[in-house]
């Protein structure tokens, strides 16, 4: 489900694949951080969400398809 949306972003979006991808994992950590209330940098975030020391929420296709694109701010 996550790389059909991606691929139906891709195909509308001005921005390359990479720039959607990295747009979309600051917006799920800048998310992750707010709900945990934890403030880190997102590089710290990231490596302690896939350790395990931080819970995340799953990112699954009908919540990917309610957000908006990635260049839609």
């Amino acid at each position: 489900d996550l790389i059909e949306a991606l691929n139906q972003h891709t195909q509308v979006s001005p921005l390359s694949r990479s720039e959607i991808v990295a747009i979309a994992l600051r917006r799920l950590l800048r998310e992750e951080r707010r709900r945990v209330r934890v403030d880190v940098p997102a590089t710290e975030m990231a490596r302690r969400i896939a350790a395990g020391e931080l819970p995340s929420q799953r990112l699954d296709g009908p919540r990917l398809r309610t957000l908006p694109p990635p260049w839609e701010n």
